[in-house]
């Protein structure tokens, strides 16, 4: 069984007019897999497209970061001042109860596949406005 301590944000019932009380979610996600390496490129994207597309299929960001953690398997600080690549999941979504299951799932399926201690979760109220041709 796998823990996930998170509590989802309500959105800001105060946005203008023409825009969307939604709520934005950052998941991070560390590539260390202690003594094997870490995530690579080719798994990452296999992972996305496998745990993030299917439940996320308006759309998201993938950012890359370094991150520090002071979990087990920081034990060295890199120069640009974490220990570990990360890989940062932000989306935005009318907030409900589905919207966060499915990111509770996400995180939990990287924590099985990639033996990972947690991963950290980081939700917004935001005011989201779509520009379109139209």
């Amino acid at each position: 069984m796998i823990a996930l301590l998170a509590v989802p944000v309500s959105a800001n019932s105060t946005c203008p007019p023409d825009t969307l009380a939604w709520t934005e979610t950052r998941l991070f996600f560390g590539r260390d897999i202690g003594d094997v390496g870490e995530v690579t490129a080719e798994q990452w994207r296999d992972f996305t497209v496998a745990e993030i597309i299917p439940r996320f299929s308006d759309g998201f960001t993938v950012l890359d970061g370094t991150g520090y953690w002071k979990g087990s398997s920081c034990k060295a600080v890199l120069v640009d001042g974490g220990c570990e690549k990360s890989k940062i999941l932000l989306v935005q979504y009318p907030p409900t109860i589905e919207a966060d299951a499915k990111l509770k799932a996400i995180a939990s399926a990287y924590i099985k596949q990639f033996s990972q201690e947690a991963i950290m979760r980081s939700d917004s109220p935001v005011c989201t406005q779509f520009y379109s041709k139209k």
